[in-house]
């Protein structure tokens, strides 16, 4: 190994996240105000753009309006949780490994939910609403 590292390798890309300090605590997006939620998002936002980029995902399993899709929001969501909890440092020694066996679980889903959206890399497909019939 030479003196320094070279920081330009994809191997060591530029840090863009903090290390989780602690235990992180599960977001139940609609127990917040929509202000809580774009805070909420903003944070998330971050780590699926390094997540899509760290493990070259296309749009087949995160596409580009994934937070318009409350089914693909909350896998990223747990996700994000989970990942959390394997990287603080208080974590475990085989956490990593382990949120990477739910990553492979959590990719296969989120690739099925993506299909059901329809949304295309240069289209998002808005989700129907669905009316909901009333007893008369």
């Amino acid at each position: 190994m030479t003196g320094s590292l070279d920081r330009d390798d994809l191997f060591y890309p530029p840090p863009v996240l903090n290390q989780p300090n602690t235990l992180p605590v599960p977001i139940v997006w609609s127990a917040h105000t929509p202000a809580d939620q774009a805070l909420f998002l903003e944070e998330l936002d971050l780590w699926v753009e390094w997540l899509t980029d760290r493990y070259r995902l296309d749009h087949r399993t995160v596409p580009h309006c994934w937070h318009e899709h409350p089914e693909i929001l909350e896998e990223l969501s747990a996700l994000h949780l989970a990942w959390q909890g394997a990287y603080a440092t208080s974590a475990a020694p085989d956490e990593a490994l382990r949120w990477h066996e739910h990553f492979a679980a959590a990719s296969s889903r989120l690739n099925d939910w993506v299909a059901r959206t329809g949304c295309r890399p240069d289209a998002h497909r808005p989700r129907s609403v669905r009316v909901v019939a009333t007893a008369r």
